[in-house]
């Protein structure tokens, strides 16, 4: 009993400094101090964990029940515990001998989720030695946003695109980079990539960004927006010859590079940055004629391996991420994973133990298209976000309004002018006095 006496001593230093925000976030008036007194003015929905998580005896209980720890070796301190808008954060250090999968493992969640009588808890490492439990009782995503508007400065780096779970907004680097998009049908894929292109708007009317899409489902996802794109192409044939293009132009730049010393091209007017959309890549990597997917995988390849450097950035579309589908996908640095219909397909998009890390794209509902998870290569952290809903409506005030200057115009004579005489300025006759 003097074992536990002493936990429980421990354990209250420790949820008497974590508990300073409980105190905080009160305000003025009575503040409460013990965890049953703390659990009453908790959201309804998180009582329950919140007199778990407040009460050293509680979870002494919990992760003993849990496995995570015991009389003889101890139990993970609590470091700090807030509310968050989709529920209550926990920040734990594990114990000595624990990995990420002790913590982060499906029947540890489920565990967790049913001990704390949550609808679910997902884990993420911060730190070294550090696990931060999410307990999730409401989806900040549930609801679509539309943009606030679009905006004269583009950052061609930190492209707002929608939004994060923590109402942070959502940043997606383009210049520099290649995108991989991931997601069944009606993920949502199409809804980013307008949201990309709302984002580029006006780097798109000014000449500082070219669109080259292809399209192989016959042009009807991006057709509507054609005014915004320099290059459109839809059949086999003019998809290969767009990416053979793009290679062609993409070398010729580099070699132009390489001759004045420059590492890395910056984006002008005259060398604007060439965003290369592929919709539906398996349309082109498997689906296509053999001797159009040979032709299609070199080019492509090609301006993936060498085109970040030039400012030629490529946007990919895929259903199923799998190797066989898409063989170059190593080459992608920024992954999203919308929903995907099974758990195998998230480590092809995110990597090993990606779903324990928090990447739950198989089960994003249906009825909310656009949500996704997000990780940047070479990073560990997978962060939920939502796109912006850009509505057919949008697309064509931003076709009206973002088109290329001098995109659509007819330079060609509107008439004879074979008799015009530059020299004949009207003005025979009686000059005025």
């Amino acid at each position: 009993m003097a074992a536990l006496d002493t936990f429980v001593f421990g354990g209250g230093l420790v949820a008497a400094s974590a508990g300073m925000w409980w105190l905080r976030s009160l305000g003025g008036g009575v503040r409460p101090s013990h965890p049953g007194d703390v659990a009453d003015v908790a959201p309804r929905e998180l009582r329950t964990a919140v007199l778990v998580i407040a009460d050293p005896r509680q979870r002494a209980h919990m992760f003993t029940a849990l496995g995570l720890g015991s009389l003889d070796t101890g139990f993970p301190p609590l470091e700090d515990w807030v509310y968050t808008d989709y529920g209550l954060q926990i920040d734990l250090l594990m114990m000595a001998g624990q990995t990420r999968k002790d913590w982060a493992g499906e029947d540890a969640l489920d565990a967790f989720a049913q001990v704390l009588a949550v609808k679910a808890v997902t884990a993420v490492f911060p730190d070294p030695g550090v696990v931060r439990l999410q307990l999730r009782v409401w989806d900040t995503l549930a609801d679509p946003t539309r943009a606030s508007g679009v905006h004269n400065g583009v950052d061609l780096q930190a492209l707002p695109v929608g939004v994060l779970e923590d109402g942070g907004t959502w940043l997606l680097p383009i210049l520099y980079r290649h995108l991989l998009i991931a997601g069944g049908t009606n993920a949502g894929k199409g809804g980013l990539v307008w949201a990309i292109i709302a984002g580029l708007a006006p780097a798109i009317a000014s000449g500082l960004v070219e669109l080259w899409v292809a399209d192989p489902k016959g042009g009807m996802e991006f057709g509507r927006g054609k005014a915004l794109l320099t290059r459109f192409e839809y059949t086999e044939e003019g998809i290969v010859a767009m990416m053979a293009d793009a290679e062609a132009a993409m070398l010729e730049r580099a070699n132009r590079c390489r001759e004045a010393g420059i590492e890395q091209h910056v984006p002008t007017v005259d060398e604007p940055l060439i965003v290369v959309i592929v919709d539906e890549a398996a349309s082109m990597t498997a689906y296509a004629e053999p001797d159009s997917i040979k032709k299609f995988d070199r080019h492509y390849g090609k301006v993936l391996t060498q085109g970040r450097a030039a400012a030629f950035s490529v946007i990919t579309c895929v259903q199923d991420p799998s190797k066989d589908t898409l063989p170059q996908r190593q080459l992608i640095p920024i992954r999203i994973g919308l929903r995907l219909d099974e758990k195998t397909q998230i480590g092809m998009v995110h990597g090993d133990s990606a779903r324990e890390r928090g990447a739950r794209c198989d089960e994003i509902p249906y009825t909310t298209p656009g949500v996704a998870y997000v990780r940047e290569d070479g990073t560990p952290n997978i962060v939920r976000a939502r796109s912006y809903f850009v509505s057919r409506e949008d697309i064509a005030v931003l076709c009206e309004q973002y088109a290329p200057r001098g995109h659509g115009v007819d330079f060609a004579p509107q008439g004879d002018y074979s008799d015009f005489d530059p020299d004949d300025l009207g003005d025979e006759g009686p000059v005025a006095a």
